[in-house]
């Protein structure tokens, strides 16, 4: 019989311990727990004895259940939830810096189709510097060296003449684009678009100097001179073809470098057409003077010929548009 009673008492000791372990008693504001049921001594036997009444389970779960105060149930409360709209995400980036390319802002404009000419005026130096080097060097000479000069005009052939002729284009494309820069940054207008007002100074250029070989030619059938007329006007296209390569660098600055003051750079173009063209007259008054010319025709020449073109001209176009 005592056997039995301590074996009842041990059962009942594991049973509370076991009810006391699993129940947590929480204000009832913070967590909504379903209630703990409670055993009923009718429902429940364990070897013919019965189970704690419900008072004494109610109170071993108390006991050993820990209290939460009630300081800290009031601040779990007051506790507003996040809004997700004002979250804020902040991620880290790359500190390793991207490509930047320089940039350069341009104030004047810079019209698309002097592209294609400078591509069109390279190509064309491009082919003349891969098959007629050696015509390149011996024009260079001829411009200071008079011999030399000669003896190209009595050496006249079919490949030079191919390489005169490519030489030729870029003067005129070259000069034609200089003359159109001079013009816009000086405001002359022809009150056309910028490509159309370039092709009428291309035509220009061209008409002026057919005219002055003609006028040259005809000038030299009347005085008797025509071998001389002709030298001069090859001498005239030799210093042309070079003078078109000097400019191709002047205009290539005045459309695509950033100057402040662009006109600069027309003044030194200007300066250099101006030296040529002195070469030019110098070299025509050596080969009349060589070839004992009147100088009552030297000068007619210069005057019919040289100067009142120039002084039409600049009566015409200049100062018409303001410019003196």
């Amino acid at each position: 019989m005592l056997q039995r009673t301590q074996q009842n008492d041990k059962i009942l000791k594991q049973f509370n311990q076991t009810v006391g372990a699993n129940t947590i008693n929480t204000t009832s504001a913070l967590i909504e727990q379903p209630p703990i049921e409670t055993v009923d001594s009718t429902t429940l036997k364990i070897s013919g004895i019965s189970a704690p009444s419900n008072a004494a389970v109610n109170q071993n779960s108390q006991s050993v259940s820990p209290k939460l105060p009630r300081n800290n149930s009031r601040k779990l409360d007051s506790v507003q939830p996040i809004q997700s709209g004002k979250v804020k995400v902040f991620t880290e980036r790359d500190s390793k810096p991207g490509i930047v390319l320089p940039e350069k802002s341009f104030e004047r404009e810079r019209p698309d189709w002097l592209i294609g000419i400078f591509i069109l005026i390279f190509v064309l130096l491009a082919t003349v510097r891969l098959f007629f080097n050696k015509y390149l060097n011996q024009l260079f000479h001829a411009i200071i060296n008079y011999p030399t000069s000669a003896r190209l005009f009595r050496e006249r052939t079919l490949s030079l003449t191919h390489a005169s002729f490519r030489l030729d284009l870029i003067f005129y494309f070259t000069f034609g684009v200089f003359i159109y820069q001079f013009f816009d940054l000086f405001h002359v207008s022809f009150n056309q678009s910028s490509f159309l007002t370039y092709l009428i100074i291309l035509g220009l250029v061209i008409g002026y100097y057919i005219l002055k070989r003609v006028a040259y030619s005809l000038a030299g059938i009347v005085a008797g001179s025509t071998t001389e007329t002709a030298e001069f006007l090859y001498n005239m296209h030799l210093h042309n073809r070079v003078l078109g390569l000097f400019l191709v660098p002047v205009t290539l600055v005045i459309a695509f470098g950033a100057l402040q003051n662009p006109r600069l750079m027309v003044y030194a173009g200007l300066f250099v057409v101006a030296f040529f063209y002195l070469l030019l007259l110098i070299r025509g008054a050596k080969i009349l003077m060589t070839k004992h010319f009147s100088i009552f025709y030297l000068i007619l020449y210069l005057c019919t010929l040289e100067i009142l073109p120039l002084i039409f001209i600049y009566n015409m176009v200049l100062v018409k548009n303001g410019i003196k």
